[in-house]
């Protein structure tokens, strides 16, 4: 029996398709994650670095997070999906780690913002899943984009209002490496 040429085209592409896929699956409602190149850089030379885009969004429960009212600090910045499992196995370790043990420190600050744009509920949820104790930003797509990231990344903005790092892998890949920017930051 002879293979048409668009039939065995088609099969090809199905293929392709299967075999690039990750060995972590695919979820019909997750965004596909974008490939990044990680930023690492010395952040004691700031001039080199890329000023952090400026936002004002709403939490979950209606505050205002605003760009500007973290100037002069060593700023974390979390995206995360409210339904990923991932952002929600990480969430209690990132809390732990880059909010109780900076928590006293007057030129510090953590924050998440949720890209996947869910409601208000969803988000909450997500909170109190994970015991996070820090902001949690709502509607944050945009953001998101402006800072050419997708979920589960951590950013590290410096005092200068520079990003001194932008991870490239899940948060739990990096996690100890921001909290020891961080340190060096503070110091």
């Amino acid at each position: 029996m002879k293979i048409k040429p668009i039939f065995g085209a088609l099969l090809f592409g199905v293929l392709v398709m299967f075999s690039s896929c990750s060995d972590e699956g695919i979820t019909p409602s997750v965004p596909e994650q974008e490939e990044e190149k990680e930023m690492t850089t010395d952040p004691e030379s700031p001039a080199e670095l890329v000023a952090a885009p400026d936002f004002s969004i709403k939490t979950w429960d209606g505050e205002n997070l605003n760009f500007k009212d973290y100037e002069n600090k060593v700023f974390v910045i979390w995206f995360f999906g409210s339904d990923c499992p991932p952002c929600k196995a990480i969430g209690p370790s990132i809390e732990e780690k880059l909010n109780k043990d900076f928590r006293g420190k007057e030129d510090y600050a953590i924050i998440g913002i949720d890209q996947w744009d869910r409601n208000d509920a969803t988000i909450e949820g997500f909170k109190k899943t994970t015991g996070i104790d820090f902001p949690l930003g709502a509607m944050g797509s945009g953001v998101a984009s402006d800072y050419n990231t997708t979920y589960d990344r951590l950013i590290l903005v410096n005092k200068e209002g520079k990003i001194a790092y932008k991870a490239d892998s899940r948060a739990t890949n990096n996690l100890d490496d921001v909290v020891d920017l961080v340190k060096g930051l503070l110091d």
